[in-house]
């Protein structure tokens, strides 16, 4: 239990909360009620978290893979996308670099010079 709710009484905390959300019914945002979440009482209620969609399920290509490690090129976590097929991330970029030599989106190809190339004409 958070501090703010040291030495209350858990049902007294409940049923303050159920009384809050019975005054507020009819007065929810569009995202509230499209997704029948109210992300509204992580204000009312202190130390709470509201998750929703395939992070909350885990479903989906797209949850954060924190054993993965972290994409050098997002500086985010890897996602469970990066991850399917043969191989992890460094796998798939190497085949993919392989696979398309000349490509601009090959990174690997692009040189960076400390000094600009003087152009000149014959």
């Amino acid at each position: 239990m958070s501090k703010e709710y040291e030495g209350r009484d858990p049902l007294e905390i409940a049923k303050a909360a159920e009384r809050d959300l019975a005054g507020s019914r009819g007065q929810a945002s569009d995202s509230t009620k499209e997704s029948g979440v109210d992300a509204s009482v992580e204000n009312k209620f202190p130390g709470s978290e509201v998750t929703y969609g395939s992070a909350a399920s885990g479903a989906g290509d797209n949850r954060d893979m924190p054993e993965g490690g972290v994409n050098p090129k997002t500086g985010q976590n890897y996602k469970a996308k990066d991850f399917e097929g043969v191989g992890g991330p460094e796998d798939k970029a190497a085949a993919h670099a392989e696979a398309h030599g000349g490509d601009n989106l090959v990174r690997e190809n692009v040189r960076q010079t400390k000094e600009p190339q003087a152009f000149v004409s014959k």
